[in-house]
């Protein structure tokens, strides 16, 4: 057990492993709490910013390791409309709705449906207009570790027609806990990204400039001083390539966007490590922005007697100097 919350209930840390790698799953949230690589040399390092405190993730608005659900980032206004019927959210980032307010599944706790020693399937669930998101949405997600990759695959279903946009927040330093996660280099695929306002809400979908190209390996320090909270359109599903100084990681995945978000705010109480500004870097699959107001609807529409399916996937390698 990881802990007790202040209504009694627990919440579980489940551990699987495969090949160098080991991940540690906690029940609130579906967190991923912690991810450690084991390197040629025989050292184990934290790659994840995390915490061994339960209290660290009460209502956290660093939102780590967390799978958001039913929709991650911003919805501007709080309002969409769907079928001629306009729903009103949760007003929890200025005037703006961002990862779904109270009923983010961030906070949940998940039933365990299934483990094995490389694996584990959680489940919950959302209510019709909680948070004002319209439907009874079941989701299960699968962690599943083989060949030194980790794999999230989600599995969604609704009662009513609604808008769904999972995503998983962990954050990254592939140099371990106490480096400036914008030290490491990025190679995004993606031509195109999203220009925003002063409230990171869309305003026209770009190719990149050289401040926002990543379509070579980059140090993310290079450019703005590597402050970035944007949204990529994916070429192709091999989304990025994140690399430390000895170690790579490989992201794919089967969503049309990745959002960098280099942590410049992040602010983690009890975090291993530095829990402060730049400590990780997040990579987080989704749609668009606000895709319901940008007349792309359809890419986050899932209606009644479907089913949502989607993969993203970690693949860790050390790099042999």
């Amino acid at each position: 057990m990881f802990g007790t919350l202040q209504d009694n209930r627990e919440v579980e840390k489940i551990t699987i492993k495969d090949g160098n790698c080991e991940v540690s799953i906690l029940t609130l949230g579906a967190i991923i709490q912690s991810f450690k690589y084991k390197l040629s040399d025989g050292s184990v390092r934290e790659i994840i910013s995390g915490s061994d405190y339960l209290d660290s993730y009460v209502d956290d608005s660093t939102y780590k390791g967390q799978i958001v659900a039913p929709f991650a980032n911003r919805i501007r206004n709080a309002t969409f409309s769907m079928k001629n019927e306009t729903y009103k959210l949760e007003r929890n980032n200025g005037k703006n709705n961002l990862h779904s307010g109270s009923a983010n599944t961030g906070y949940d706790v998940w039933n365990v449906l299934f483990k094995t020693p490389n694996g584990v399937v959680l489940n919950t669930s959302t209510k019709h207009l909680g948070g004002g998101f319209p439907g009874n949405i079941g989701i299960t997600v699968k962690y599943t570790l083989s060949n030194n990759t980790l794999s999230i695959n989600y599995t969604m279903s609704a009662d009513r027609d609604c808008v769904i946009n999972p995503t998983n927040h962990v954050y990254f330093n592939l140099n371990g806990e106490n480096s400036d996660a914008r030290e490491q280099s990025i190679m995004i695929d993606a031509d195109r990204y999203t220009r925003t306002d002063e409230d990171l809400i869309p305003l026209s979908v770009d190719p990149v400039n050289d401040d926002y190209d990543f379509r070579t390996m980059r140090r993310i320090r290079d450019r703005r001083d590597g402050i970035y909270d944007t949204c990529y359109e994916l070429n192709s599903g091999r989304a990025a390539i994140l690399r430390g100084d000895d170690l790579e990681m490989t992201v794919t995945t089967d969503r049309p966007c990745i959002q960098l978000y280099t942590g410049e705010f992040f602010n983690s109480r009890k975090a291993r490590g530095n829990g402060g500004a730049f400590a990780a870097l997040a990579l987080e699959t989704s749609s668009h922005i606000d895709p319901m107001n940008c007349d792309r609807i359809e890419e986050v529409l899932l209606k009644h007697g479907e089913i949502f399916r989607s993969i993203t996937s970690y693949s860790l390698k050390e790099i042999k100097k």
